[in-house]
C-alpha cells in the first residue's frame, strides 16, 4: 500500500515537473531594438539569458523611419511570423509573452499593445529600457532648430583658434581628433542623425506628440493593470561625450580622453598667446601690432576652450535635463543694499541679514540622451522601476563595454527575472 502511494506521489511530482518545464520553455520573449539599432542590438543579453533561463527569444526588427504606428505593425508581423510558424507552443498571442524594448523599442511594444484587440494581444507584459515614454526632448530641439544652431556655434568656436594661428593643429598627440571631428561629433552620433533624417518618426517622438499621448492614454485608461517595468539609466559626467563615445568607439571613455586632450591643447595655445601679449607689451609701444595679434589669437583659442568646458551644459539644454528653480537664501546686506562681500574697508555699519530669492539651474539625471522623467513609466510602483548606474543610452544594451567587471544591466535583469510574480523566469 505504501509503495503504491509513494509511486503515485512520485508520478504526480514527475508530471508537474514536466509540465512546469514545458511551460517555462514556452515563455516567449521579444527583444525590440531602438531607433539607432537593428536585430543584433539586443544580442548580448539575448544570448546570456537564453543560456541562463528557459526563454524562447526573438530579436525583432522594424523600419525606424516610418513612424511609431507603422513600425509597431511591423513588430506585430514579426511576432506572427516567428511564433506562428512552429517556433512556439503557445503562439504569437499569449498572456505570458514578454516584450523588452530599448529606447524607441519600448514605444513599439506599447504601441503594439494599443493597436491589438482582445484575443490578438502580443504581450502579457513588458519592460521598457531607457525609453522616451513621454517623448524625447531632443526631438523637440531638432524640430525647432536648436540642435542645428548649437552644432554650427560649436564648429565656429572650435575652428576660430586654429584659423587665427593660420596653422594645422598638432593633433598627433591625439590621433583620434581633428578640428572638424571635434565640432562635428556634437551632432554626428547615430541617434541624432537618425532623428534628423526621419521627420515622421521625429514628429512622433517629440514631447507632446499625439502618438505618444495616445499610447499613454490607452495604457492609463484601458490597460493600466498590464505588468510593466521601466529600466532607466543615469550616466556619469560628461554625459554627452560618454554617450557619443559609445556610439563612435563602443566604449564610454575614449572620446572623453580625446576631448580632455583637445581642451588642454586649446588652453595651452591660450596661455601661450596670453604670455606673448605680456612679453611684447613690456618691450614698448613700437611692438603694439604684436600685442594686438596675440591678444586676438588668445581670444580665439579661449572661445574653443570655453565651448568645450560648457558643452555639457549646452547639450543638457538640448535634451532638456536642466530646469530653473527658485531658491531662498539668507544674505548679509550692507548699508547700500548690496550683498556684503566681506571687504572690511566698507566698514560694518548698516549690515543686516536679509532673506532673498534667486533662480538656480538644476539638472535632472539622464542617460546622456533622455532625462529620467521620460525614461520612468508613471502609474507603477517604485518597485517596478529599476536603475542602471553609470550607463548611457547606448551602452546599456551591453554594459561590458564600460570596462567594469560587473555587467550592471544584467544585474537588473536578473533582479526582474527572479521576482516572484509575472516576470519570473527560470
Amino acid at each position: 500500500m505504501k509503495n503504491t502511494i509513494y509511486k503515485t506521489i512520485f508520478f504526480i511530482v514527475l508530471i508537474f515537473s514536466a509540465l512546469n518545464t514545458f511551460a517555462q520553455q514556452d515563455r516567449n520573449v521579444a527583444w525590440v531594438h531602438g531607433l539607432d539599432g537593428n536585430a543584433s542590438s539586443w544580442q548580448h543579453y539575448n544570448q546570456i539569458f537564453d543560456a541562463e533561463r528557459n526563454l524562447n527569444s526573438l530579436r525583432t526588427t522594424y523600419t525606424t523611419d516610418i513612424g511609431i504606428t507603422n513600425s509597431a505593425n511591423q513588430v506585430i508581423t514579426s511576432m506572427n511570423t516567428f511564433y506562428g510558424n512552429g517556433n512556439s507552443n503557445s503562439g504569437a498571442n499569449d498572456s505570458q509573452n514578454l516584450g523588452i524594448g530599448h529606447s524607441m523599442g519600448g514605444l513599439m511594444i506599447r504601441g503594439v499593445d494599443k493597436i491589438t484587440g482582445s484575443g490578438t494581444k502580443k504581450f502579457g507584459g513588458y519592460i521598457t529600457v531607457t525609453s522616451p515614454n513621454y517623448g524625447a526632448p531632443i526631438s523637440n530641439s531638432i524640430l525647432d532648430g536648436s540642435v542645428q544652431s548649437a552644432a554650427a556655434n560649436a564648429c565656429n568656436k572650435v575652428k576660430d583658434g586654429p584659423i587665427a594661428e593660420l596653422l594645422s593643429l598638432p593633433w598627433a598627440i591625439s590621433a583620434n581628433i581633428t578640428t572638424d571631428y571635434l565640432c562635428d561629433i556634437f551632432i554626428t552620433n547615430d541617434l541624432v542623425q537618425n532623428l534628423q533624417g526621419t521627420p515622421s518618426t521625429n514628429a512622433d517622438l517629440r514631447v507632446g506628440s499625439p502618438t505618444i499621448n495616445a499610447i499613454n492614454y490607452y495604457t492609463d485608461n484601458n490597460n493600466s493593470s498590464i505588468p510593466r517595468i521601466s529600466i532607466w539609466a543615469e550616466e556619469n559626467s560628461p554625459v554627452h561625450w560618454r554617450m557619443f563615445s559609445s556610439s563612435v568607439h563602443n566604449n564610454d571613455a575614449t572620446l572623453v580622453n580625446d576631448i580632455n586632450t583637445a581642451r588642454n591643447v586649446y588652453n595651452g595655445f591660450y596661455i601661450y598667446n596670453t604670455a606673448m601679449v605680456g612679453f611684447y607689451a613690456s618691450q614698448g609701444f613700437f611692438l603694439w601690432h604684436k600685442v594686438a595679434l596675440h591678444t586676438y589669437r588668445a581670444t580665439q583659442w579661449k572661445k574653443g576652450r570655453d565651448w568645450i568646458d560648457d558643452s555639457e551644459n549646452i547639450w543638457n539644454s538640448l535634451i532638456k535635463t536642466t530646469r530653473s528653480e527658485q531658491e531662498t537664501y539668507w544674505a548679509l546686506i550692507d548699508v547700500f543694499g548690496n550683498v556684503w562681500d566681506g571687504d572690511n574697508t566698507t566698514g560694518s555699519l548698516g549690515l543686516h541679514w536679509e532673506q532673498r530669492t534667486r533662480w538656480v539651474s538644476v539638472n535632472y539625471p539622464s542617460d546622456g540622451l533622455l532625462p529620467q522623467y521620460t525614461q520612468e513609466l508613471q502609474g507603477i510602483s517604485s518597485g517596478n522601476r529599476y536603475k542602471v548606474n553609470g550607463a548611457n543610452h547606448l551602452e546599456i544594451r551591453n554594459m561590458t563595454t564600460d570596462g567594469n567587471a560587473i555587467d550592471e544591466t544584467a544585474v537588473e535583469f536578473r533582479k526582474i527575472f527572479d521576482r516572484d510574480d509575472w516576470f519570473e523566469t527560470n
